[in-house]
């Protein structure tokens, strides 16, 4: 199957000035913070003296113009290009594919693509949160707009030393203003959760939990999180997590349960659309 990149429409510029292009690398450059005039507002990452963190600035500099770069062109055969450059690159095709769409999505957002030539905090990570949330507004040009300008607003700093918002942090933001703001029938429309049970001839009963597919990938993620830490099965994992009985857990893990649900789903995409989740237990 041949992949297809589609150009974003409005489009959007992502020439910067020379003044926000890469230059010397940092470990050959010689340190101007004290030359300069401290911001009002700035990130820790962007902190005068925070050595490790104007490196951390530059990986993510360098990976923008790396993807920037090379873009396919409306003309080149999109799968062909993508094969090859996955290659180059060293990862998979899939991979690939997210980062560049979710550079195609930026070229729709001129406002954050602004706030990112000032601070530089998006990684290829919140890169694709952002293009994965957004995918519920079908490039509604005035959906985009509103969205633009919100989330350009919530990626700038307001006070010096600012911590740089948490991916979770960021997903929960732009889901938030979608079901506030713009799209307040999608979580109207969500299935109510319910929980069927039935009782089996062989001694057992089959639980089926229906619920959205958001909530049903956390759920499968606690679970994953907890079998990936005790010998044990899904299943078994599941009625452990039921019933608290978490004893063997590490104390320096952390119960699962505690976690911050949307932390755990760091690469959940919420849709509308229902999941079940089954689990056979005994009687």
């Amino acid at each position: 199957m041949t992949a297809t990149l589609t150009q974003p429409e409005p489009v959007t510029s992502l020439d910067y000035p020379d003044t926000l292009l890469i230059g010397d690398h940092p470990a050959n450059a010689h340190d101007t913070d004290a030359d300069q005039d401290v911001p009002e507002a700035f990130y820790t990452t962007n902190a005068p003296g925070n050595h490790i963190g104007k490196a951390g600035t530059y990986t993510r500099k360098t990976s923008w113009f790396l993807y920037r770069a090379i873009l396919p062109q409306l003309d080149e055969d999109v799968d062909l290009s993508l094969t090859s450059l996955a290659k180059d690159l060293g990862i998979s095709y899939h991979k690939l594919l997210g980062f560049l769409r979710a550079h195609f999505r930026m070229r729709q957002l001129p406002l954050v693509t602004e706030v990112q030539g000032q601070h530089w905090i998006l990684d290829l990570t919140k890169l694709r949160i952002i293009d994965r949330e957004l995918n519920r507004l079908d490039n509604n040009p005035d959906h985009l707009e509103a969205i633009d300008a919100a989330l350009a607003d919530f990626l700038t700093p307001t006070t010096p030393n600012e911590t740089v918002p948490t991916d979770a942090d960021l997903r929960r933001f732009i889901r938030t203003f979608i079901d506030t703001h713009l799209r307040p029938e999608d979580k109207e429309q969500q299935p109510e959760p319910r929980l069927r049970i039935n009782y089996n001839p062989d001694n057992t009963t089959t639980l089926t939990l229906t619920c959205d597919s958001a909530t049903a990938t956390i759920i499968a993620r606690h679970i994953d999180a907890y079998t990936n830490q005790t010998a044990t099965t899904a299943a078994q994992g599941l009625i452990d997590l039921i019933l608290e009985d978490t004893l063997r857990l590490p104390s320096s893990s952390g119960h699962p349960i505690c976690t911050d649900l949307v932390s755990v789903g760091e690469d959940v995409h919420c849709e509308s659309t229902a999941q079940e989740v089954h689990a056979g237990v005994p009687a």
